[in-house]
């Protein structure tokens, strides 16, 4: 009995722990906000929404600067929906606030944390009411700058509008261009009228935000303009310029020249703007050249839009020179290509790597070493480090499990330009396994069936799908199922049946038949071989070694064959070369004689059939023609009397005849006949 309740137990823990196992699991994964934002409030009251999907459903916290929230009744968050409701909104409540979106996996809790949401209070103030009034003497077409004086003034927005105003609150207009504000909100008056006086009141700058019904105003300026009897002509000339522009990649920046230069046939001077290579800039989708010529606009900052600008200005008087503008684009850390923190999922008992690699923009110092969050909390003695290795720039997680390492890793980096956050949450499911074990060697006969039966399992949040990568070792069916097959779509058995084939094609089916499991994430590879009973197996041929082709056994052997053929050839031209050389004349010349000199001395230069009267005979020529070796050469003893003992001998021991013609002693006739010797 007691027995029997073990195995109970023990049965239903292991059915328990299966089913917690394999139910449909995901981590929190924040979907609003998605980057970092900085709001400017102007109402009391507003809500700042956070949303997250996963399964279970999260559940919500919010945090600011990095604090728990306490109970207010100017700030509530619901942990169900997400919202961070505000009421009464106020300086008070500014600062950084983050979303935890969280959900719990039976013993551990994955949380998600999003990108910062800074909120400040929208606000245009003076708290020094009383407007101060500077007085201002110039010359009628002179040029002349107003400085918008903001000191006094508090100014919280995210965009600030400039303008001018007379002291009745008239806002002024700018004349065609004559009169230009610049980024800043400084007044250039490019050439003074003697209108520029008519309000006794001055004019001051105006500062507004989203609405131009919240003015605040600076201090005011009293304009006095002297007349002037003849009018000037003057060559345009730099006022002034944006210096040390700064803006960050993807945003834009706005470059500014003001030249003076009055010409009574063009009032204001053509302004144009180069970039350092020459090129004359003009208005497109990435630049804006407006304000006849003072702005330029760059849009969509890159890196390399980081360089010197040049406008310059001219008239009919006179063109100003060149004058160098320098852009200086910045950026937060830019995470490298691949190696930002991704979402990830995985099948269990694998390892898991985030990386978190990033970089400055172009020319600026490197930015810190990632500081890791696990599940929103910060890394540190607590992180057990056999699970959680921790480097500068990557993060592991080794052998994970399910539901054990379902989690969310954070990283942030930073520079002198602001700090980058990345988030990766870690999804693990159930590997493929197989349900059945697979009969991987099959030896059938005609008739009987090739059992191809796979089945297999695997997470609940996936689903299977069987291709068939190779069929009988030939590589043109990838992706399609072997043919003869039948497949039950129930019960997923399925077999081959050999029973009505042909001969040739049951003769077909000997080799391996591979299926490639597979899911989103995973892959399972199984491999079944079928022999032939009364067929015995082709023989194979002799495989090389792997990774040494037959083809190049071959083309060695070729170069070999090459090399041989023109040794050879250079042999027998080295024989050749030899044989043509008169050894004889060599070993008289090494005898002290001079052959090339007897030659020349006894004219022995043509040699030709000896004519008949050449010879000395008693009695008349023959009647016959004599034939070349008839007629003798010479049987005088003494032709070879100069090379050594007087012999009755033609030849030197070496088969020489030189030296024979040296003198033409009589000869003998030879015998006569009067027939033809054959």
């Amino acid at each position: 009995m007691l027995q029997l309740m073990f195995l109970l137990l023990l049965s239903s823990f292991f059915f328990s722990s299966h089913c917690i196992t394999d139910v449909l699991l995901s981590p929190p994964d924040i979907t609003n906000p998605i980057e970092a934002v900085t709001l400017y409030k102007g109402e009391l009251d507003f809500v700042v929404k956070c949303e997250a999907t996963g399964i279970p459903k999260p559940t919500y916290q919010w945090k600011r600067n990095n604090q728990d929230i306490p109970p207010s009744s100017y700030i509530t968050y619901d942990a169900n929906t997400g919202d961070l409701t505000f009421k009464g909104f106020s300086e008070r409540e500014e600062g950084e606030y983050r979303c935890y979106a969280s959900n719990v996996l039976e013993q551990t809790t994955a949380v998600s944390v999003s990108q910062p949401v800074t909120i400040k209070k929208y606000r245009f103030l003076r708290p020094d009411s009383n407007l101060a009034t500077e007085p201002v003497s110039i010359k009628q077409y002179d040029y002349v700058k107003l400085f918008c004086k903001k000191d006094k003034l508090e100014v919280v927005a995210e965009s600030i509008n400039y303008n001018w105003y007379s002291k009745s609150n008239d806002q002024l207009q700018l004349d065609d261009g004559r009169l230009y504000i610049d980024q800043n909100g400084d007044l250039h008056i490019n050439y003074a009228k003697t209108t520029d006086a008519s309000d006794p009141f001055g004019i001051k700058c105006g500062l507004s935000g989203r609405s131009s019904a919240n003015i605040v105003f600076g201090d005011a300026y009293n304009l006095y303009v002297t007349p002037v009897t003849q009018i000037p002509g003057q060559a345009p000339v730099l006022k002034w310029f944006s210096a040390n522009i700064v803006a960050e990649v993807s945003h834009s920046a706005r470059l500014e020249c003001v030249f003076s230069g009055y010409d009574p046939m063009q009032p204001l001077p053509t302004i144009t703007w180069t970039l350092d290579d020459g090129t004359v800039i003009s208005t497109n989708q990435k630049y804006n050249v407006s304000s006849n010529g003072r702005s330029l606009i760059i849009y969509k900052l890159l890196e390399q839009d980081e360089r010197n600008y040049y406008c310059k200005a001219k008239n009919n008087f006179g063109e100003s020179n060149p004058h160098q503008v320098f852009l200086n684009v910045t950026s937060k850390p830019i995470f490298y290509e691949n190696k930002a923190p991704r979402d990830v999922t995985v099948s269990q008992n694998k390892d898991v790597t985030i990386p978190c690699e990033a970089r400055s923009a172009s020319g600026e110092a490197t930015p810190s070493p990632a500081v890791w969050y696990v599940n929103g909390r910060q890394t540190g003695q607590h992180t057990n480090r056999n699970k959680i290795d921790v480097k500068t720039n990557s993060l592991t997680i080794k052998s994970v499990k399910k539901p054990d390492d379902i989690m969310c890793v954070l990283c942030i980096v930073s520079n002198s330009n602001g700090e980058k956050m990345g988030e990766a949450c870690v999804n693990v499911i159930l590997p493929i396994d197989l349900t059945q074990q697979i009969n991987v060697n099959q030896e059938i006969d005609m008739g009987d069936s090739i059992d191809l039966t796979v089945l297999a399992k695997t997470d609940i949040s996936q689903q299977l799908i069987y291709k068939w990568t190779h069929f009988r070792n030939k590589s043109d069916l990838v992706g399609e199922e072997p043919k003869f097959t039948f497949h039950d779509s129930v019960t997923k058995v399925a077999y081959i049946n050999t029973t009505g084939m042909t001969e040739a094609e049951y003769e077909s089916l000997r080799g391996d038949y591979v299926v490639n499991i597979s899911h989103l994430y995973d892959y399972r590879i199984e491999r079944i071989h079928v022999t032939l009973k009364d067929k015995p197996a082709p023989e194979e041929p002799v495989a090389t070694e792997a990774g040494f082709d037959m083809w190049i056994i071959g083309l060695i052997i070729g170069i070999l064959f090459l090399i041989i053929v023109i040794i050879i050839i250079i042999i027998v031209i080295c024989r050749k070369q030899q044989e043509g050389d008169y050894n004889v004349d060599k070993k008289e010349t090494r005898a002290g004689l001079d052959p090339e000199k007897e030659l020349k001395d006894k004219g022995f230069n043509e040699f030709s059939r000896p004519a008949f009267d050449d010879y000395d005979y008693p009695d008349k020529k023959p009647k016959v023609d004599l034939e070349y070796d008839d007629v003798p050469i010479g049987g005088d003893d003494e032709s070879l009397g100069e090379y050594g003992d007087e012999e009755d001998t033609h030849f030197n021991e070496d088969g020489s005849f030189i030296g024979i013609y040296d003198k033409k002693a009589p000869q003998k006739p030879p015998t006569q006949t009067s027939e033809s010797t054959i």
